[in-house]
């Protein structure tokens, strides 16, 4: 069931165009880097995705209602580091803008974690990621942050 959900949800994000704008091919390239960013998440676990894709030195990540983490040490260890993923997240962007210099751009997307014991109920929210290009011209995280949804009532 779960890789039936886990396989529609990123379906969903990978046939679901993200509008772009701006520097258009810069916003391509970022919307790669996104959807590799949640296909390694799903294939490695969250904690290696983020440490993977996220700026080593820079790289800060907002949620869960605690302190940010910085770096992409820091940012792993906060994620549980090699401790199996509890749940499995999954996300798509929805919109890419990118600066004109294509050094720099913002997704906007949403997200789904859901418990990997399958006793849980699924959470869902929104997330803002700041990309950067690194020295080496790859996409890297620079600023990531993610709210769940309110639950219904």
């Amino acid at each position: 069931m779960l890789t039936i959900f886990l396989a529609a949800t990123l379906a969903f994000g990978a046939n679901q165009e993200a509008k772009l704008s701006g520097n258009v091919d810069a916003a391509r390239a970022i919307v790669k880097a996104e959807t590799d960013f949640a296909a390694l998440a799903a294939k490695e676990g969250t904690a290696k995705a983020f440490r993977d894709s996220m700026d080593p030195v820079d790289g800060v990540v907002y949620g869960g209602g605690s302190k940010p983490s910085i770096g992409s040490a820091a940012i792993y260890a906060a994620m549980g580091g090699d401790a199996p993923d509890e749940t499995t997240l999954a996300w798509y962007p929805t919109d890419v803008y990118a600066a004109k210099a294509g050094d720099m751009g913002v997704s906007r997307g949403r997200w789904t974690a859901t418990s990997k014991s399958g006793d849980g109920k699924a959470v869902s929210g929104a997330y803002v990621t700041v990309w950067r290009k690194d020295s080496h011209g790859m996409w890297k995280g620079f600023v990531d942050i993610g709210n769940a949804d309110k639950p219904a009532r």
